[in-house]
């Protein structure tokens, strides 16, 4: 049993991934994996199951720097033509 002052990170989050149109993927996250102790493994905790066969585990840094990417500017209403 772990101790209170023991903080578990998961290691990896696990999405379900579904292929879309133009080549784009769409991930639902689904649940978190975390590494055993002795380092030979994940322990993966499902909080539903995949709808599809493809299942991804991404770390939080990925996800991180993939949302800091920068995204493409959004045009104001104004800026839009009508």
């Amino acid at each position: 049993m772990a101790r209170s002052n023991d903080k578990t990170e998961p290691s990896f989050e696990v999405f379900s991934v579904k292929d879309g149109p133009e080549d784009k993927s769409f991930f639902n996250r689904i649940g978190t994996a975390f590494r055993h102790k002795d380092g030979e493994g994940h322990t993966i905790s499902l909080n539903a199951l995949p709808v599809n066969d493809k299942i991804v585990l991404r770390t939080q840094k990925e996800r991180l720097d993939d949302m800091r990417s920068p995204a493409p500017r959004r045009r104001e209403r104004e800026d839009r033509d009508r």
